[in-house]
């Protein structure tokens, strides 16, 4: 997709049936004609709740039959919550039978855009649903009935897959760990580019916030900008600049970018003037600066890393900031995920004894140069495991005639609701 330099929001939080947004695509693609199918928005709000709309109003371009359009009536449920709404367009082919089997699948990759903050009252959703157990009862019908025999109950689901453990290997030279019971982990082994055995490294492990909030100053005051650091995690801005670049930094090891690795950089705001930057020295000598303001910023490491620095910052001079707030983040992979205060610890690969893995997810690296691969051997929740391969399987975007909605966070969570 290309979104327009004129669409700058989905809308503001509580907003509901009041945003229209047009796509326009072409008609024919490959061969098949799109025309034929059914357009829906599979989006994800800020807080982490999906849901789906199905366009029903398609139609082919009466100037140009070579495009069609369609648009999304943008509800309460994808601005429910401030921040980053996350969305695709799926294109479905069913078989035309009562069973509505899907044949064909189009989707595009995930795209998003801010929700503003706003003011909502209880008064005002009991306003719009005054009888909100009605209307639940009422699309539960509409569903259909379900049977409490065809699914386990949690104890059943408890005797069945009791909880243990197994024992699990990662590679890499950084490793994302998942599914880690929060113990003392067997082994970990360090390599060099020979694949020789390292008696002795110091290595790093974090949850998955890299950036290191724990380096920030608790209060820093630079070009008549103050930064205090909260317990939270966050940084609140304040004052005017006097100059180009007020910030507070800290370091950021270079071993945490590998070449062809993908980080998203965020700073969990959609408006203001402070922005969260990483200052790259490469290994031949060239320097690029990543800058995140109101949205995530994506990248991939394409050359070997010197070193780093990351900031919070107010650029321009002249700018006033009223207590922004400001919640850096630095993870591996392609979107920005809820903040999370960043975790770090530091141990020796040949002292396991001391070394124990953050929940729930963790990235473990050598900060001594020349070790070219880790190996980490540890345990892992058997339980989850199973449960997050069914999921993946069954459960991501599956809906019963279009209203019960299932929706799975990738941590064991499953979550059944109406869509």
């Amino acid at each position: 997709m290309q979104i327009p330099d004129s669409i700058k929001i989905l809308g503001v939080e509580s907003d509901d049936d009041v945003n229209k947004i047009v796509f326009k695509m072409p008609k024919e693609y490959k061969g098949f004609d799109l025309s034929t199918f059914q357009p829906r928005i599979n989006y994800m709000n800020a807080a982490g709740y999906g849901d789906l709309y199905i366009a029903e109003d398609l139609s082919v371009d009466d100037e140009d039959p070579s495009l069609m359009s369609f648009t999304w009536l943008v509800g309460r449920t994808a601005c429910a919550y401030k921040g980053q709404t996350r969305f695709v367009v799926c294109l479905k082919l069913f078989d035309g039978t009562d069973d509505a089997e899907v044949i064909k699948e189009f989707n595009t990759t995930v795209y998003s855009l801010p929700v503003l903050e706003g003011l909502e009252t209880l008064d005002a959703v009991v306003q719009k649903y005054p009888d909100i157990i009605e209307y639940i009862l009422q699309r539960l019908q509409n569903a259909g009935v379900i049977d409490p025999n065809d699914y386990y109950t949690k104890a059943e689901i408890d005797e069945m897959l009791p909880r243990t453990t197994q024992s699990k290997t990662a590679e890499g030279q950084i490793i994302h760990v998942v599914d880690a019971v929060v113990q003392k982990v067997e082994y970990l082994k360090a390599y060099d580019a020979s694949d020789n055995l390292l008696s002795a490294v110091a290595v790093s492990l974090a949850n998955k916030n890299l950036f290191r909030i724990d380096l920030i100053g608790d209060l820093v005051i630079s070009k008549g900008v103050t930064f205090d650091r909260k317990a939270d995690g966050s940084i609140h801005c304040s004052g005017t600049s006097t100059g180009s670049d007020a910030k507070s930094s800290c370091n950021i090891h270079k071993n945490i970018f590998v070449v062809g690795n993908t980080y998203t950089l965020s700073t969990g705001k959609v408006t203001g003037f402070t922005a969260v930057m990483l200052s790259f020295t490469y290994a031949d000598n060239t320097t690029e600066d990543i800058v995140a303001f109101n949205a995530s910023k994506t990248f991939t490491i394409s050359k070997p890393v010197s070193s780093c620095v990351g900031s919070i910052v107010v650029q321009e001079t002249g700018c006033t900031v009223d207590n922004e707030v400001v919640y850096p983040q630095l993870e591996i992979g392609f979107t920005a995920s809820t903040f999370a205060k960043n975790v770090h610890n530091s141990v020796m690969s040949n002292d396991p004894d001391n070394l124990v893995l953050p929940a729930p997810i963790s990235n473990v690296w050598s900060t001594t140069d020349g070790v070219k691969k880790l190996e980490i051997k540890y345990e892992a929740d058997t339980v989850l495991e199973k449960i997050d391969e069914y999921a993946n399987e069954n459960l991501k975007g599956t809906t019963v005639n279009g209203v019960l909605v299932a929706t799975y966070n990738g941590l064991g969570t499953v979550a059944l609701g109406i869509g």
